[in-house]
């Protein structure tokens, strides 16, 4: 028989081990045959896993959720499973933000297929990119020839090709203007990478279809290179580049974002008050293209992919509300249909929203039962686990105090 004074710290491990279980990881996410998205998207959560401790699987969407203004409430990179119930916090963008980024992430890019996420710096002495498996959890650094400054661009079709924009002085968000620099192309299967000298005036990309050309941006229009060899012609555009999933699947259309002048300073993600789309034969060779769509964008204004060669998808504002809607527009001017909603916008921002543009076309509007955070973080794990400790402790004590009297 135990003695009672083994009694009290008994009870509290016990306890405490009970916690750490109960907040640990659950069975893991089910596969989804459709990719997905909730009618509302979850709001910000202190409790949410990572992708390190309990990996999502393939994710349709990925955000920066939170600014960082609030006390104890830090921006966090989150990650929606394919199913449209599961969350994950990337762990390494916010692990590799400097104080440059004011506590954002990371500058990070989701892949076309939603597996991987690159993760670039804005302030390194070793320039790099490291990608991160969102089946296993696990990561791999891949070194690039130039840059003190990285930031992921654009993903090729087939995940194996990445275009980051390098520059050689650190560089910050907040600087009051959009970053420049030149684009270092990585080839993924080869861990090889080489420099595209633009006089440091690159600001985004999108690569075509078949991956054989690349749309860059640069002060005063659109340049599409030939990957092939080397080759380049000018587009004259209205707007800026939207984004990396500008071009269409069928490489008839390059997307531009049609803006205004801007109050508030320009950032990365912000090159002025988004104000519409409009579109541009990439060829040059003077194609028929569809009419301007004036929309009420969220900056920066994306195209985060296309439901076939008619529609595109974007996240709209809710007039008079903070909210925002992922949408789908059609380019024939016709009403925009809802996907997913964002509500609570006031307290928790959401910003840098990207989409798994492979899925774009096939996605599924769904109401989920639950939602699946996986494991709590170790820090908040830990603290609860102590905290439930020592109080079991505590009044195990006063229990066997209290029968010994």
């Amino acid at each position: 028989m135990l003695p009672a004074d083994a009694v009290p710290p008994i009870v509290g491990a016990v306890v405490a081990g009970i916690v750490v279980v109960l907040t640990g990881p659950g069975g893991g996410p089910a596969p989804a045959p459709t990719p997905s998205v909730p009618e509302e998207m979850a709001g910000y959560s202190h409790v949410t896993g990572s992708v390190s401790s309990s990996p999502p699987g393939p994710v349709v969407a990925m955000w920066q959720h939170g600014y960082g203004v609030e006390l104890f409430d830090l921006p966090q990179a989150v990650v929606l499973g394919a199913g449209g119930d599961t969350y994950r916090r990337v762990d390494v963008a916010e692990e590799r933000a400097g104080s440059e980024t004011q506590g954002d992430p990371a500058p990070m890019l989701l892949s076309p297929d939603g597996t991987r996420v690159a993760v670039g710096d804005h302030d390194t002495e070793r320039p790099d990119v490291v990608v991160v498996e969102l089946t296993t959890g696990g990561t791999t650094s891949y070194e690039l020839p130039a840059g003190r400054s990285v930031v992921p661009l654009a993903w090729s079709a087939d995940g194996d090709g990445l275009a980051s924009l390098v520059s050689d002085e650190a560089t910050s968000p907040y600087s009051g203007g959009r970053i420049t620099g030149d684009v270092a192309l990585l080839d993924l299967p080869e861990d090889s990478a080489e420099v595209l000298e633009l006089d440091g005036s690159a600001t985004a990309a999108a690569f075509s279809p078949d991956g054989a050309a690349l749309a860059i941006e640069q002060s005063g229009g659109v340049t599409v290179v030939d990957l092939q060899n080397g080759g380049s012609r000018s587009l004259e555009v209205d707007g800026v580049l939207a984004g990396p999933a500008a071009w269409s699947p069928d490489g008839r259309l390059l997307a531009v974002t049609s803006v205004e002048p801007s109050i508030a300073p320009a950032g990365l993600d912000a090159p002025g008050t988004p104000t519409g789309l409009t579109f541009v034969d990439p060829s040059g060779q003077g194609r028929a293209v569809p009419d301007p769509v004036r929309l009420p964008l969220t900056g920066p204004g994306r195209v985060l992919g296309w439901a076939g060669s008619g529609e595109v998808l974007a996240v709209l504002a809710v007039d008079g509300t903070d909210a925002q809607v992922l949408s789908g527009v059609p380019l024939d001017g016709s009403r925009p249909r809802a996907l997913m909603r964002m509500d609570d916008l006031g307290s928790y921002g959401v910003g840098r929203f990207q989409l798994a543009s492979s899925v774009a076309g096939s996605l599924e509007v769904v109401d989920p039962d639950g939602v699946d955070r996986g494991p709590w973080p170790w820090a908040l794990r830990g603290v609860l686990a102590v905290a439930a400790g020592l109080l079991a402790w505590y009044v195990a004590r006063v229990a066997v105090r209290r029968r010994r009297s």
